[in-house]
């Protein structure tokens, strides 16, 4: 099993909060997602704290192929069903890249995930809860267009936003040069 129901759980609350998560539905699997993170899975495995949490904000589970916008004082919003599948497809489609492993390195917040290349990656640690502790330790990751991870198991799939910051024209000078160095090194091994 891929998803954290816990971790979910927490970061479904947060999107309530902020900008407001989507839900959708379609043929036995349900997708819940924001502009920082997306969870699929069959709705028969979906945790059952996942969906309480849903009816809890929106006052029902959404049906289905209705995507529906949920967000804290507002009613729950119908989505255009073409935009949430283009939503949908953003997450999961796109230039598959390296293989990335969990490596015991925290970084100004962003859990570090490495690739046989030494490419560092980084994740927010909110996000890391999201995915169960075992799949997040031994199961590798693949890079999406160079600026997502994703875990896909065939049943479940999590994808968050992750920060590549030794390539990135956003970081600052010193950043840029800390996460370079991080990609000099093979995290993966242990010290001797």
């Amino acid at each position: 099993m891929l998803i954290n129901e816990a971790g979910v759980v927490r970061a479904i609350k947060r999107a309530y909060k902020g900008g407001g998560y989507t839900v959708n539905s379609q043929g036995g699997v349900m997708s819940i997602y924001t502009q920082s993170w997306y969870i699929q899975a069959r709705r028969e495995v979906m945790p059952r704290k996942v969906l309480a949490t849903i009816v809890e904000h929106a006052g029902m589970i959404p049906g289905d192929k209705e995507p529906t916008n949920i967000m804290k004082d507002l009613n729950p919003q119908l989505v255009i069903p073409e935009t949430a599948a283009e939503e949908m497809n953003a997450w999961r489609i796109g230039e598959r890249g390296d293989d990335v492993d969990l490596v015991p390195v925290i970084m100004q917040g962003f859990q570090i995930f490495q690739a046989e290349s030494l490419a560092c990656w980084g994740i927010p640690l909110s996000y890391l809860g999201m995915v169960e502790r075992d799949a997040a330790e031994h199961d590798s990751a693949i890079v999406v267009d160079n600026c997502r991870l994703l875990w896909d198991d065939g049943t479940e799939a999590i994808a968050v936003e992750a920060v590549r910051k030794a390539k990135s024209g956003w970081a600052k000078a010193w950043e840029r040069a800390v996460w370079e160095a991080l990609e000099g090194v093979d995290l993966h091994k242990e010290e001797e």
